[in-house]
């Protein structure tokens, strides 16, 4: 996480390329463990407003975690983790990944659905989010 002193609390930064991929044996519960393992990192790391960064670059298809899982992500987290909650931001997304938000923006809430952005490239990530404190994996 990086922080920011112009009004962002925390920056989450969440490398897809890091992620299993899908064939491996017993996906479901690794990808299960993972959402737990996340939402408890938010619980402890999120006092304030936050943005979460998702770098989709270099991540193979099978990497790309299904939209049932990453609704599952959002319904999970507590009212005060939504609220403070102020922008997604998805960084190199695939034709995919802007399908499926656009497909399932009219199931979404006005308000996360405007808390969605796209970053073409981490140059154009800089301009809405400061880099300097944050770890931007290699392969990205």
């Amino acid at each position: 996480p990086g922080y920011d002193s112009d009004g962002f609390g925390a920056i989450l930064l969440f490398a897809a390329c890091h992620l299993p991929d899908s064939s491996i044996p017993r996906y479901g519960y690794v990808m299960e463990n993972l959402l737990r393992y996340i939402m408890g990192t938010l619980e402890r790391m999120v006092a304030d407003r936050y943005v979460l960064v998702c770098l989709s670059g270099a991540a193979a298809r099978g990497q790309i975690p299904s939209f049932g899982w990453m609704k599952r992500c959002y319904r999970a987290m507590d009212r005060r983790l939504r609220k403070s909650l102020q922008a997604v931001i998805i960084v190199h997304p695939t034709w995919y990944i802007k399908a499926l938000v656009t497909l399932f923006q009219p199931f979404l809430s006005p308000t996360f659905s405007g808390k969605v952005q796209f970053a073409a490239s981490l140059r154009e990530l800089s301009r809405l989010v400061p880099l300097e404190p944050a770890h931007v994996p290699e392969p990205i």
